[in-house]
């Protein structure tokens, strides 16, 4: 398929050139894949043509004695298929024949008659990484932007070039399922230990390295087999108990059943790419590589054109948009203000978290607190995760060590003066937070920024104690911080634009997915998460038991059951943000009167051990829930008291319609951002696009068809959203 549309050679020296060929005077012929029409290296079917193209004169040029592969691109190396052209396939067959195509075509670099160094600095995921893995050998560099890795089961696709089964063979299926099934990136130190790349030098001698190894394996073939079963070493020497697992039929067969029993666990079927990898791997262990790579592309055709997909397809692109936006209104212009040093108030499990992912990002970072010991459990917090990091091999040591370097802590506002960013994270309390706004504005530059890490409050009520509130944004981060991905900046109609830019910029500096939205009592994410865990309550005190409920979202796609959800932000806390959004919302957002009895009871959840599960010692292995929260609740539960699809449909539809409540209202700024932001903030299910895309795909005259029932049955908590009316009566999409 690739033939048809590739151009030739001749074709190509007309166009632009992808691939550039330097002959060096030592026999080396150095191929530089620059594509001018991409900012990254993709495979396309141009790439592909031309690199084999260029690959094939290298060999056949007697003055050549061995290739060396590299990026022209500054801080990537290749980063796999073209997703323009992956979404444009139609056809399954279309899309096994590409993907045989591009397997062909790699598997010549390491079979020609020339050694094929792959030098890799920068990024290297999916295509990029099989396509090192296929050359005879690589060296990659030490470099922070060298990562490798195979992501396409995070877009609802397999690695399509063999490169799963060259893990496999190398390091072995454990790794092999562990990197296909997750979608992690390695770095190149824990690349070299596995196997997986022959060499990790500096960035500044890294082309040299590359043509010596070359030039080695060109005078030595012999070098090329010592190479091999150095990996081979490498990879069985990373795996304790690899010959009982893996090289006999009963330890593949025992280790392949856990792999699909741990696999549908996670996914409750929703991802089924995830499932073929194992099905591939499976192949390729009682059968051999031809096998697995005739399986491959087949199942990779199957996936392409599924629904799953394309939702995560969908994302992709949506994730991408975003991250070049600077969360400013088109007819918007303001640059951010550099930002450097950030100061942190508050120590606690947020503030530290907010302070260890500044820190990490290469900034100056000052924590306060009020005592010594809440700056020390601070301190601590910080240093446990960066030392969890850099065992994992996502940091070394170095990094480690410089970034907890850039950490500081004090229990008082010495330091501020430089801050160009202030992060408060203190307590729920508006009056605590005017105190602590009064106190830093005096103490700072006119232009820094103030920002608060509140989870509902609305931003214009703390910025009443401003006397700049244009410099007052909100940043609402997500528990635990390290982990979460998204950040959720808030602007008010006062909000200098600079201000927002600056927020915008140090959230993707800190790696998060940001969305900007427009100020109101629970932003986005937490106005579109109390109807779900409201409905949850009530479904509760209707007398569905905990577990029912629980399992029945979580089987829909949700991370976790929203009463372990409620455990884990804490009861508390919850019900504090339920005051505020009940008291701007009205009888929609109120819980049912029952719950009130929670707090009489002390139970805040995970955080005391008092939740609606069991805890600590009394905690069986299996999540277990607490039965005397039913007694406090004065509730007897019936199990199957109602359908699981009588849950999903209260529970998911709750989120939806306020989903499209908030778009209607201006919160957020578009269908992208809303879902985006309940995806990665509140766990919304990704293969189902997120519930504004989930309302395009259901159609939206079905979505309120259901909603007119569920408000006929239940009242006001489900009243439509007038958007969901506008749009259903006029037959229109939130994606056009």
């Amino acid at each position: 398929m690739l033939d048809q549309v590739v151009p030739s050679a001749r074709a190509s020296a007309r166009l632009a050139s992808i691939v550039r060929t330097e002959r060096r005077a030592d026999g080396v012929a150095v191929l530089t894949l620059d594509d001018p029409a991409e900012a990254h290296n993709t495979i396309t079917p141009a790439l592909a043509g031309e690199l084999s193209d260029a690959v094939e004169a290298a060999f056949a040029d007697s003055a050549v004695r061995a290739v060396v592969l590299r990026s022209g691109k500054e801080g990537s190396f290749l980063v796999g298929a073209n997703i323009d052209f992956v979404r444009s396939i139609r056809f399954a067959l279309d899309a096994e024949e590409a993907a045989r195509d591009v397997a062909r075509r790699f598997e010549r670099l390491g079979a020609g008659p020339k050694p094929v160094v792959a030098y890799v600095h920068g990024t290297a995921l999916g295509g990029g990484f099989e396509l090192a893995l296929a050359c005879t050998a690589s060296v990659a560099t030490e470099d922070a932007k060298t990562t490798l890795g195979l992501p396409e089961v995070k877009l609802g696709l397999v690695p399509a070039a063999n490169g799963l089964l060259r893990i496999a063979e190398r390091a072995g299926l454990r790794v092999a399922l562990d990197l296909g099934l997750t979608g992690k990136s390695l770095r190149p130190a824990a690349a070299l230990r596995l196997g997986l790349v022959d060499d990790v030098v500096p960035a500044a001698v890294g082309l040299d390295a590359a043509v010596r190894l070359a030039s080695r394996l060109a005078e030595q073939p012999r070098h090329a087999r010592a190479l091999a079963k150095k990996r081979r070493r490498r990879g069985v020497g990373e795996q304790l108990g690899r010959a009982l697992l893996e090289d006999n039929p009963l330890g593949r067969l025992a280790l392949f059943r856990r792999a699909r029993a741990e696999t549908l666990k996670k996914t409750r079927g929703h991802y089924p790419a995830a499932e073929r990898i194992v099905e591939l791997l499976a192949r390729f262990a009682s059968r051999g590589f031809r096998a697995g790579a005739d399986l491959e592309p087949r199942v990779f055709g199957d996936l392409v054109v599924s629904d799953t997909a394309h939702r995560l397809i969908d994302l992709f692109f949506a994730e991408t948009a975003l991250e070049k936006s600077t969360g400013l209104a088109p007819n918007e212009r303001a640059a951010a203000f550099p930002v450097e040093r950030v100061a942190v108030l508050g120590a606690g499990f947020m503030g530290a978290g907010i302070a260890a992912v500044s820190a990490r990002a290469g900034l100056d970072v000052r924590m306060k607190d009020t005592d010594d010991a809440a700056v020390g459990r601070g301190l601590r917090y910080v240093k446990e995760l960066f030392d969890a990091r850099a065992r994992k091999g996502s940091m070394s040591a170095r990094e480690r060590d410089l970034a907890f370097g850039r950490l500081s802590g004090a229990i008082d506002y010495s330091g501020l003066r430089n801050a160009d960013v202030v992060i408060e994270a203190v307590f729920e309390d508006l009056a605590l937070k005017h105190s602590v706004i009064r106190d830093v504005e005096r103490r700072v530059r006119e232009t820094c920024v103030i920002a608060s890490n509140t989870s509902s409050i609305p931003i214009a009520r703390i910025a009443e104690a401003s006397s700049r509130p244009e410099m007052i944004v909100g940043m609402h981060y997500f528990s635990p911080v390290h982990q979460m991905p998204l950040l959720e900046v808030i602007r008010t109609k006062a909000s200098d634009p600079r201000a927002v830019a600056t927020a915008v910029a140090l959230g993707k500096k800190q790696g998060k997915t940001v969305i900007v939205v427009n100020d109101g009592p629970g932003f986005y994410t937490t106005r579109i998460l109390v109807p779900y865990l409201n409905e949850a309550a009530h479904l509760l005190a209707e007398g569905v038991s905990i577990a029912d409920v629980d399992a029945a979202m979580v089987d829909w796609g949700f991370p976790v059951g929203p009463f372990q959800l409620m455990d884990e932000v804490g009861i508390d806390v919850g019900a504090h943000v339920g005051e505020v959004t009940a008291a701007a919302f009205g009888e929609r957002m109120r819980p049912p009167p029952a719950f009130a009895a929670l707090r009489a009871d002390d139970r805040r959840g995970k955080k005391n051990a008092r939740g609606f599960y069991l805890y600590g010692s009394a905690a069986p292995r299996k999540k277990t829930v607490d039965a005397t929260v039913y007694d406090v609740l004065g509730i007897s539960p019936k199990v199957g008291a109602v359908t699981a699809d009588e849950i999903t449909l209260r529970c998911g539809l709750a989120m939806v319609n306020e989903a499209l409540r908030c778009h209607g209202d201006g919160v957020v700024v578009g269908a992208r951002d809303g879902d985006l932001g309940a995806i990665f903030g509140v766990g919304f299910p990704a293969f189902r696009g997120g519930p504004l895309r989930y309302a395009d795909v259901l159609g939206l005259p079905q979505v309120l068809r259901r909603v007119r029932s569920l408000e006929q049955r239940f009242g006001a908590r489900f009243e439509p959203a007038p958007l969901l009316v506008e749009m259903a009566r006029a037959g229109k999409r939130l994606y056009e």
